[in-house]
């Protein structure tokens, strides 16, 4: 219903117009069969009026001519209404997951909430069009066919009526064991295209230890000997049903025709209402038969469009919260108070963190893997929120921030750039709307990326390829820094930007990174901790608090200290 609301005014015109083609349909086999008595009466008697004939021949053409366009603007709008609702189901579906919370992505498997709401629209289609659009209508025209039938013989309408409640009973037998068999089924193809999904998106690390085979197994497996099973033994179900269901109408029919002999040579029943009785049969029988062959695509709607709804029904961000502030520049002065942290389902990470960063300051996270260094740039930028404790950004806890506004204040050069599959100027000015060409080729040229993009052969309308394959590690990541110089953010993340870069790609990063940080408040992730002399500041995490800080040159002076012990680790050293 709420998706089909946007569309209230065409599903009201097909409603009317659904009704006066129920009713025109409902009378035509009644004038069908009043024609032939006529037409049977002219053979045996020459002087029968032709006018009365002409004049239900007339009123035929014309009924059915009102229902024959009736069904033909119908049909149109059908198509137009199903198309329009489903691909804006998908456009809602995916719109959505944007605004959903990182948590809820690290969560989940991309190629399985794909899969969920693809087939989700794809059933909602079907059920519009085939069903709820076409089929519906149908059943308007047996409340006055029956009601037609019992006038011209009860007991015919009797059978009808059994064949009916036979059908339903043979349905709501089915019914049960067929809407488990759809949750399983779904779920198994959700996980399968889960899967598929994750081998996909890491087909470098799948080629490099050659375990393709592997990979193509484990997808057979998911798909072939799993979900696709599944399906078989539903569509074994639906044709033991189809069975019964054609069954059901021959002998329904044979039933009709075998009471209709003796009617007839009774007097009770003349030909005409005959051909008119087994036109209603048809009108009758017909749309539970559809029912029944359009039951699978009912099933398989409602389990599908449950399942996506489950996940579209997660909570979304909240970006502007009451009273929440909007930052159109920052200080760049970061708190955190106690802060107690864990990820959901998980240990704790933070036990009670405490440090005070001043505007414009360099501060380098230093500590072993697991310690809370990407946490504490989770919090910083509103990803996640502390258990306890507050993080405050110039004195404002970023819990009462306008995300969108505080997250567009904020700069981020990861260690593995995600470039999209666009041009190099698309992926400069990504999250830069508004910035000028000439703006991105100076940030370019000050991330000393401007002489290999200008190498190119379509300078920076290049295609940079699927994740950036096409750049080197360096290029891609000039390109990242140049994004964030166009950014110009108060607040920067660098997340070991040159751990995996050659020596001259590193010098002439590590150069744009000194004016970039220029009078920014800047956090410095360090895994190499040669890369962190040059901070104002080192925190050393250790069991979720800050165990060390201070400086490069003070911290290498305490004996058994954390991060004397670090440095010696990777320099070979010994104390």
């Amino acid at each position: 219903m709420r998706t089909l609301t946007p569309y209230k005014k065409v599903l009201v015109s097909l409603t009317v117009f659904g009704l006066l083609n129920a009713a025109a349909q409902a009378f035509i086999p009644l004038i069908s069969g009043r024609i032939f008595d006529a037409i049977i009466l002219i053979s045996t008697n020459k002087f029968a009026l032709l006018t009365s004939i002409f004049t239900l021949i007339a009123t035929w053409f014309a009924l059915q001519a009102v229902s024959n366009v009736i069904s033909w603007w119908s049909g149109f709008q059908n198509d137009r209404v199903s198309t329009l609702v489903s691909a804006k189901y998908i456009a809602d579906g995916f719109g959505k997951l944007f605004l959903m919370p990182l948590s809820f992505h690290t969560a989940q498997k991309q190629g399985d909430i794909s899969d969920r709401i693809n087939r989700a629209s794809n059933w909602l289609d079907n059920i519009i069009n085939n069903v709820l659009l076409t089929l519906l209508p149908n059943f308007l025209s047996i409340v006055i066919a029956l009601v037609i039938t019992f006038f011209i013989n009860v007991t015919l309408s009797f059978v009808l009526i059994v064949a009916i409640m036979i059908y339903a009973a043979i349905l709501w037998q089915a019914v049960p064991r067929l809407s488990g068999l759809q949750k399983k089924m779904h779920r198994a193809y959700n996980r399968a295209y889960g899967d598929a999904g994750d081998a996909m998106g890491n087909i470098r690390e799948i080629k490099q230890a050659a375990t393709e085979k592997q990979e193509q197994k484990k997808i057979y497996r998911n798909f072939i000997d799993r979900a696709a099973q599944f399906w078989v033994e539903m569509n074994t179900i639906f044709a033991r049903l189809t069975f019964f269901q054609k069954l059901l109408v021959t002998l329904t029919q044979l039933s009709i025709f075998i009471l209709s002999v003796f009617y007839v040579r009774e007097g009770a029943l003349t030909p005409g209402e005959l051909v008119a009785f087994n036109g209603y049969a048809a009108m009758i029988l017909g749309p539970f038969v559809i029912l029944g062959q359009n039951w699978q695509v009912v099933q398989n709607g409602m389990v599908a469009i449950a399942r996506a709804e489950k996940i579209l029904s997660y909570p979304i961000e909240t970006y502007e919260p009451t009273k929440g502030l909007s930052p159109v520049k920052l200080r760049g002065e970061v708190v955190f108070e106690d802060v107690h942290f864990s990820y959901k389902g998980g240990n704790e990470i933070l036990k009670g963190a405490s440090f005070h960063v001043q505007p414009g300051e360099k501060v380098a996270l230093v500590g072993e893997s697991g310690m809370g260094k990407t946490t504490i740039i989770d919090l910083v930028s509103g990803f996640y929120f502390a258990n306890s404790g507050r993080v405050l950004v110039d004195g404002t806890d970023v819990k009462k921030m306008n995300l969108t506004a505080y997250r567009g204040r904020i700069g981020v050069v990861p260690q593995e750039p995600t470039l999209f599959n666009d041009t190099v100027e698309a992926n400069i000015a990504y999250g830069n709307s508004g910035k000028s060409h000439a703006a991105m080729v100076t940030a370019a040229k000050e991330a000393h990326a401007h002489t290999f993009i200008e190498a190119f052969p379509k300078k920076y309308k290049q295609l940079v390829g699927w994740r950036g394959v096409k750049l080197s590690i360096g290029q891609k990541q000039r390109i990242a820094l140049a994004r964030a110089f166009l950014r110009s953010p108060d607040i920067l993340v660098l997340d070991e930007p040159t751990s995996a870069l050659d020596a001259r790609s590193e010098h002439l990063i590590k150069e744009s990174f000194r004016k970039l940080m220029e009078g920014r408040t800047t956090f410095i992730i360090a895994h190499r901790l040669s890369t962190v002399r040059e901070a104002d500041r080192i925190l050393v995490l250790n069991d979720g608090v800050i165990a060390e800080q201070g400086t490069h040159e003070a911290l290498i002076k305490i004996p058994e200290g954390i991060y004397r012990g670090l440095y010696e680790l990777q320099n070979g050293l010994t104390a």
